[in-house]
């Protein structure tokens, strides 16, 4: 499953903001009926501005000025990866305005996101969406996982079922994983891609999720599924119940881009070991 790639357009320089998202699905197709207590939002939500399509920058003293506060006032085009404060706060604007639409609460960082690598902050992003839904947190990244995530972060392609991991049978009898890929500037972008920005927008054209063909089609709101745990088109994965997943995640620049990788496993017995959990990680640096 891809997005199509959107556009920065800015006045006398342009630049390509990547943004395609690529899901990995395994077994056999189900039916999702009486299976997903979630709906998926009827429409993608469109920020304002757009930064998905065209953010316009103009001339000032010394550079650009730019509507959306990522871009580069030197250079007037999108980084390759940030981290910064204000482009976070942008896009956890966005997300957040999106939520509302859903009568989703707020997202709130834990007070450590700054500190964070790109693959821990994925995790928590996960995790997030998921117990804003009522859903139980993934446990941690697990050193195995996380291995087959940054290979597939590397390449740039999906990620697939982890090597040396004790995989357990989803509710389908099918091994339990599901995976996402991404490119863009920043995680809360791939976030934002995935969980808002996933289904059918009127015409192919303004679609990112190319294989979501109509407003119709199984594979509108896969990734978005998929990070939650459950897609009942394509992959059962984990299950939105899941109390034991572990999830491995992948970021590297390749050729002038962000990769982004996440990748999540039901272990087929217990909780192996973690290298860094939502309990002793995340949850005491969440002020709400």
């Amino acid at each position: 499953m891809k997005i199509n790639v959107a556009g920065l357009k800015v006045q006398g320089a342009s630049a390509l903001l990547l943004a395609c998202l690529l899901v990995s699905f395994a077994g056999t197709p189900v039916s999702a009926a009486g299976l997903i207590p979630l709906n998926n939002p009827k429409t993608n939500f469109t920020p304002h501005p757009n930064f998905l399509t065209t953010v316009s920058c103009t001339s000032a003293p010394g550079g650009w000025s730019c509507a959306n506060p990522c871009a580069s006032s030197q250079t007037a085009s999108l980084p390759v990866y940030t981290n910064n404060p204000t482009c976070t706060q942008y896009l956890l604007h966005i997300i957040n305005a999106a939520r509302k639409r859903e009568n989703v609460k707020p997202m709130v960082l834990p007070t450590n996101w700054y500190s964070l690598s790109a693959g821990e902050q994925l995790f928590v992003l996960a995790d997030l969406e998921r117990t804003a839904r009522g859903l139980p947190p993934y446990l941690g990244i697990n050193r195995v996982l996380d291995s087959s995530a940054q290979r597939a972060a590397q390449i740039g392609t999906d990620p697939s079922v982890a090597p040396g991991f004790p995989i357990g049978l989803d509710a389908q009898r099918v091994p339990g994983m599901g995976g996402t890929w991404s490119t863009g500037f920043m995680t809360l972008e791939a976030d934002f891609e995935s969980m808002y920005n996933d289904g059918w927008n009127g015409n192919r054209a303004t679609t990112f999720n190319v294989l979501c063909t109509s407003a119709r089609a199984a594979a509108c709101w896969g990734h978005r599924d998929e990070l939650l745990g459950y897609d009942g088109q394509y992959n059962p994965g984990v299950g939105l119940s899941c109390r034991n997943c572990e999830m491995g995640t992948g970021f590297a620049k390749v050729h002038g881009q962000s990769s982004f990788a996440d990748l999540v496993e039901l272990p087929a017995t217990g909780a192996p070991p973690m290298i860094f959990t939502w309990a002793k990680n995340v949850a005491p640096y969440l002020t709400s």
